[in-house]
């Protein structure tokens, strides 16, 4: 007997078509690059660390990530206390996991399962996985707050199809790929995570659109946070991604930039203010203390001076998934603590 033909793919709503003619641009003309660009970015993060970690073991690197280079770039005060409060999984930081790996499943899977088989599956699959984290929380939660995260990640996945194209293999797309970069001889490394990549650079042309989803509100730092996908991505291929999104699951719209030698350099000095501040914390520096919207989230703004008056004495909950605690893994910036 034969199989059953597959059903059409629904036609794109006008939203997943405005992404593909915009923020795709497939018809556009791609930059090329010299080919030293990435080594000439090495070696000039290297010039400049280096001193700062000479006598740093490799088997003691310094941890470099995104919330890290946040964290210290907003307030050295966030960073000290976001290293000293012990990590707690909660329903918001769990829908995170869960959706990320619902979409990739829904890459990765032949057919069309509906978001919440996807999210079944994830959770499945995350659960299997052992992972010492979300893993053992979703085993122990309470049964309200795992249907609480099956909801908000079925949330998720349900925004992600409705507005942004149905992902081809061809595009040979990337979900949660993880970007590495070792300096110094290992004393140094960079770490990111980037949510989607599509495309493969071809020689020295940049064909690699690298995407960052979002669910609350927009802020600064998020196009800082691709930047420096973007320098690790530099390095790693040795041709930039030609585009950086940060794109609103809830509004549908998006903000992007375009590569060139200004945004890299621009991603090098931050990496190398970000090192100078963390050594200089590890040396016992007292962290320099700035008020700002990131307050909102810091776990020390209850007691600190500088934290807006009616944030102080109040017990901060954490309100958007995308700003508030995050999982170890980017937590981890340093095997020295501060």
């Amino acid at each position: 007997m034969s199989s059953m033909p597959a059903p059409p793919a629904p036609a794109p709503t006008p939203t997943q078509r405005r992404v593909a003619i915009e923020l795709f641009d497939q018809r556009g003309r791609r930059p090329s690059f010299d080919p030293m660009i990435g080594p000439e970015l090495r070696a000039r993060l290297e010039e400049a660390i280096g001193p700062l970690v000479a006598d740093r073991q490799p088997d003691d690197p310094l941890y470099l990530a995104k919330r890290t280079l946040g964290l210290i770039h907003s307030c050295e005060g966030s960073l000290v206390a976001d290293r000293e409060t012990p990590f707690v999984w909660s329903v918001a930081a769990a829908r995170g996991s869960v959706a990320h790996k619902a979409v990739e499943l829904a890459v990765t899977l032949r057919g069309d399962p509906s978001p919440l088989d996807l999210v079944e599956l994830a959770i499945e699959r995350l659960i299997d996985s052992r992972d010492r984290g979300v893993s053992a929380w979703l085993l122990d939660a309470p049964a309200a707050d795992v249907a609480e995260v099956r909801g908000a990640a079925a949330d998720w996945v349900v925004k992600f199809q409705d507005t942004f194209p149905t992902l081809q293999r061809a595009w040979r797309p990337r979900v949660e790929s993880a970007l590495t970069v070792d300096l110094c001889g290992g004393r140094v490394t960079l770490r990111g995570k980037v949510d989607l990549a599509l495309g493969r650079a071809a020689g020295t042309t940049a064909r690699v659109l690298i995407v960052d989803f979002k669910t609350g509100r927009p802020q600064p730092v998020h196009g800082e946070d691709l930047r420096f996908y973007a320098l690790l991505e530099t390095i790693r291929v040795g041709v930039p991604p030609f585009r950086l999104a940060t794109f609103s699951l809830d509004s549908g719209s998006w903000v992007s930039e375009d590569i060139d030698d200004d945004v890299l350099t621009s991603a090098v000095r931050r990496t190398i203010d970000a090192t100078a501040k963390l050594v200089a914390l590890e040396e016992g520096t007292p962290p320099a203390l700035r008020a700002g919207p990131f307050c909102r989230w810091c776990p020390a703004a209850s007691r600190c001076p500088t934290a807006p008056s009616d944030l102080r004495d109040v017990d901060l909950r954490d309100d958007d998934a995308d700003a508030g605690p995050v999982a170890p893994a980017d937590r981890h910036v340093g095997s020295r603590s501060a």
